[in-house]
């Protein structure tokens, strides 16, 4: 990277501020070169920020320098003198603060003390990007998501700093959260029409759709990639009674009788027996006769729409929202609709990238890629080690099918014997969006 003369000058100003230091005292100037060295990464003053110190003092300094307490917090007061020197008060204040010396000590008692004290202290300092409602911060971060975090938490520090947000007090989390909405939502130059959020949002698409080692889903993602690089529109239909989750949701609002074991009760079961199809001589028994009904209805759960109350299934207030709110409503059901499993993903997301684009495809052919990708993906029986058996494969495929059957979701294939599939409109709609939310989901380990 080229030099500038402002570089030259921030290099002459931290090399002035440590020969002041080193005048008084040559180990506190040591000290602060050591400390300075892993604030700037050698990029000068300007790589200096609240974030910086807090996460060096709060994290770093702890758990990276092998030292004593005594030791650390003398190199907090050294650095605190170069800051002071270097015109940055307001930092140096942070580094005497009784949040660094009551941090410090709670490491030395032991890391998951010292670390839970940093993550209290980092939070109230108000700088720290919080997660929004719609958008969650991932633990793992590629380039663009980790540079648009740095820069809301500057973007924050220049709230803080000038008065437009005043931690602890009171809604300032809710004004927190507008700050960084509004930071991730405006357009940025440097990407050109693209806002900061559509640009981690695309990277992660990017990493999702390339990750896996499976060139089979890859070519199935990729060929719907740009249709999910932006939120699905709400298809019209979730609205009527076709969507089963809606459906139920709106009989559990005075609540359904459970019955001792706590499945659904007979005659909520039998009344719902046309719904789901039942096209047998004697009426459904049991829940577990009924099994799209079960489906909806730990789906339902699963989601936080639903929970039991003593002998009664009832609404809670999220699924009280949710029916006020039919878009909510939606995609919640499109983001649940793949399971967390690696096996059963794999084989929901091939399943839906497939029947977006087609109006019917035969099971046989779902099965023979998830197969092969299954294979490449290096996915393995653990009796034998062998790759994974038909039934395996069939099993997997179901749990995404029988679940968009149970939703109302397929146009083709609504018996358990079908050779053939197809979504319906609102079926495919909520197919790109449950793709959509798995692409552009926070990742929390390296290899998602």
């Amino acid at each position: 990277m080229s030099r500038t003369a402002d570089d030259d000058g921030e290099d002459a100003a931290i090399a002035a501020a440590l020969l002041d230091l080193s005048v008084d005292d040559e180990g506190v100037a040591r000290q602060a070169e050591a400390a300075l060295g892993s604030l700037t990464w050698g990029q000068g003053i300007e790589a200096i920020t609240q974030d910086r110190i807090q996460h060096f003092l709060w994290y770093e300094l702890p758990l990276k320098w092998i030292t004593s307490l005594d030791d650390r917090l003398d190199m907090a007061e050294s650095l605190a003198r170069a800051l002071d020197l270097l015109g940055l008060r307001r930092y140096a204040a942070i580094c005497r603060s009784p949040d660094t010396g009551h941090i410090l000590e709670a490491y030395d008692r032991g890391p998951e003390e010292g670390l839970a004290a940093f993550r209290r202290a980092n939070a109230a300092s108000g700088i720290h990007p919080p997660d929004l409602p719609e958008f969650q911060w991932g633990a793992m971060m590629g380039p663009v998501e980790a540079a648009a975090f740095t820069s809301a938490a500057e973007f924050l520090e220049l709230a803080v700093s000038g008065g437009d947000l005043v931690p602890s007090t009171r809604g300032w989390k809710i004004r927190q959260q507008a700050l960084v909405r509004a930071h991730l939502g405006a357009p940025e130059e440097a990407l050109g029409t693209q806002t900061l959020l559509q640009a981690i949002q695309t990277e992660r698409l990017q990493r999702w759709i390339d990750g896996g080692r499976s060139e089979v889903r890859r070519k199935a993602l990729a060929s719907i990639a740009n249709r999910i690089l932006y939120p699905v529109a709400l298809p019209p239909g979730v609205t009527d009674a076709s969507f089963s989750l809606r459906w139920l949701l709106e009989q559990l609002v005075e609540g359904v009788s459970l019955t001792q074991t706590g499945n659904l009760g007979q005659k909520f079961v039998q009344g719902a027996a046309s719904r789901f199809g039942w096209d047998f001589p004697s009426p459904p028994r049991t829940e577990d006769d009924l099994f799209e009904l079960h489906l909806v209805r730990h789906f339902a759960q699963r989601l936080g729409f639903a929970r039991r109350s003593a002998r009664r299934l009832v609404l809670t207030a999220r699924g009280r929202e949710a029916l006020r709110e039919p878009e909510q409503l939606w995609r919640c059901a499109a983001r649940g609709l793949i399971g967390k499993d690696p096996f059963l993903a794999l084989a929901g997301e091939l399943c839906l990238a497939m029947l977006v684009d087609v109006e019917v495809m035969s099971a046989s052919a779902i099965r023979a890629n998830i197969f092969a990708a299954a294979c490449e993906a290096g996915f393995r029986d653990n009796r034998t080690g062998d790759p994974p058996a038909d039934g395996a494969v069939s099993w997997a495929l179901h749990e995404t099918l029988n679940l968009c059957r149970a939703l109302g979701l397929l146009s083709v294939g609504g018996g358990w014997k079908d050779r053939d599939y197809g979504l319906t409109s609102v079926g495919k709609a909520t197919a790109l969006e449950a793709l959509r939310a798995r692409g552009t989901r926070p990742r929390s380990k390296p290899w998602e």
